[in-house]
């Protein structure tokens, strides 16, 4: 036992070590705040993301009233 405490010593005095031991509670941290914004999301895309490629700013074009609660619409992604 005496061995796997030396190990233990010396790791403690890697930086990286101190990261590695870290990450659980970051990961279940990230998890919760994952969580709370798929849950403020309720299942809808953001209004300025393209539902194809994912690209953050896209913009309504135009969009054409149809009978009844829907239209059509057509978004332009931004170019970057």
């Amino acid at each position: 036992m005496g061995v796997l405490e030396d190990i233990l010593k010396a790791l403690d005095r890697v930086e990286i070590w101190k990261e590695v031991q870290n990450t659980p509670q970051r990961v279940s941290a990230l998890e919760k705040r994952i969580g709370a914004l798929e849950e403020k999301l309720g299942g809808k895309w953001p209004a300025d993301v393209c539902r194809y490629c994912g690209e953050r700013g896209a913009r309504l074009n135009h969009a054409i009233p149809r009978r009844g609660k829907t239209d059509v619409r057509a978004h332009k992604p931004s170019t970057r």
